[in-house]
């Protein structure tokens, strides 16, 4: 079992410029000791040796004279203390780092280490994978029928699912799915109704219980806050942030990126408390009552022609746009979309997807109600910079006619001036192209 990195520091003609002088570096530690090619380790100066390791060093200038390398490789030859030639890496990292904190360079060449605990995090991963499948597959089956899949796939995922190769008839859909997109039918967040029919209710001048249970309808809620959270007494939100760190952490595994010791607990700590979660959801399935209605909301949403899906694929094309531009993209709070972090600060995102055909009757409403969402994110969190992007669906030319031109100036006049209002479509291949008006 090896490890090796090279190690680049600022040229330096009195300090660390040669093989015996970064050794003699390396031995003011006194938790370090070397003998020829051997380098042994100890957590404490009065413990006992805790590992001996093959060592080796070679050094020379970069041609340009500016910086000089270190090529360290180290060696275990028993394989049963893995965590401990953990350490003695870890250490010898840290050492290294002191030649010189502000400019000290660490790059990792080859570690046995981190691909030792890839191999044991993948079982893990798997496992939990697959009782994320189980778990929507049951779900779906029991509640929505044998065609759920093709009644209530996202037009997004069923891309995924045409594009996949296997054709084995038993495959569940779902397993034809990256591990990030198995969460979002359980966590991507759905409105039960639509502007129109809120807007319905909200024109009477009283209202009874049923009104009341319509406008909670509008309130966005994902399946598992509407029919699992309540049984399971865990909110979705920890359940999902738990996920995602899993796929992060999942992502080092897949592409064979070295995983620590630190992230080989994590990931060991995650999968288990996401694997009893997700297992006592499924025993509890038996409980969940859906009606046709709640049947029937299930299906339209995950249909492509469904407005809540496009309002989803809106969100995620326009947050995709900003990343491909390189700017990083955080998670949303008080009610907006997402935040774009840059090199002069954050700006809060708030999209608004709209049929071309019903653009003029909901435009004014709508965008008031961005604007006081971005406004008190800004507000709340001391965000500087805030953007409305409306996405226009079907016929893009309507944002061109004097009339609604009028109310996008109209709009834009009511800005503070940290607040921008941008316009865009969603083309034929579900990309956000923008649109100058």
């Amino acid at each position: 079992m090896k490890i090796e990195f090279l190690v680049l520091v600022t040229n330096d003609d009195s300090f660390c410029n040669s093989k015996k002088a970064f050794i003699d570096f390396l031995k003011v530690d006194s938790l370090i000791s070397i003998t020829g090619q051997k380098l042994t380790y100890k957590r404490t100066p009065k413990s006992k040796p805790l590992i001996t390791v093959k060592f080796r060093v070679e050094t020379d200038n970069i041609p340009s004279n500016k910086e000089r390398y270190f090529l360290i490789a180290l060696e275990n030859t028993n394989d049963e203390l893995v965590d401990e030639f953990s350490e003695v890496g870890n250490k010898i990292k840290q050492i290294s780092k002191r030649i010189n904190p502000d400019s000290t360079v660490v790059n990792i060449l080859w570690d046995d280490i981190g691909r030792h605990y890839a191999y044991k995090a993948y079982p893990l991963i798997n496992d939990v994978e697959n009782v994320m499948r189980k778990l929507i597959s049951k779900f779906m089956l029991i509640n929505v029928g044998m065609d759920w899949s093709k009644e209530t796939i996202h037009p997004d995922l069923a891309k995924k699912i045409e594009k996949f190769e296997e054709e084995d008839v038993h495959l569940n859909d779902l397993y034809k799915l990256d591990f990030i997109n198995l969460s979002e039918v359980l966590f991507q967040k759905k409105r039960d109704i639509s502007l129109d029919e809120l807007d319905k209710v909200l024109l009477k001048t009283k209202f009874d219980d049923s009104d009341r249970n319509k406008i909670l309808k509008y309130v966005p809620k994902s399946n598992w806050e509407k029919y699992f959270s309540s049984l399971l007494d865990e909110d979705s939100q920890g359940l999902e942030k738990k996920w995602e760190l899993l796929y992060k952490l999942r992502n080092k595994v897949a592409h064979n990126r070295f995983l620590t010791k630190e992230d080989f607990g994590k990931i060991k700590g995650l999968t288990s408390q996401v694997k009893a979660i997700l297992s006592i959801a499924m025993n509890k399935l038996g409980e969940i009552d859906l009606d046709e209605e709640d049947r029937e909301q299930i299906i339209h949403f995950y249909q492509s022609e469904s407005p809540a899906a496009f309002g989803y694929m809106a969100e995620r094309a326009v947050a995709e746009y900003y990343m491909q531009n390189g700017l990083e993209i955080q998670q949303g709070m008080h009610g907006t979309d997402f935040v774009i972090k840059t090199s002069q600060g954050y700006t809060v995102v708030e999209i608004k997807s709209f049929p071309s055909r019903r653009l003029m009757t909901s435009f004014r409403m709508r965008v008031k109600k961005a604007i006081m969402q971005v406004e008190r994110f800004m507000t709340i969190e001391s965000v500087s910079h805030g953007e409305i992007v409306l996405v226009i669906r079907d016929d893009p030319h309507e944002i061109r006619t004097p009339r609604f031109l009028s109310q996008l100036i109209d709009a834009r006049e009511s800005l503070s001036p940290n607040i921008v209002i941008k316009l865009g479509i969603i083309n034929e291949n579900d990309m956000y192209e923008p649109i100058d008006v």
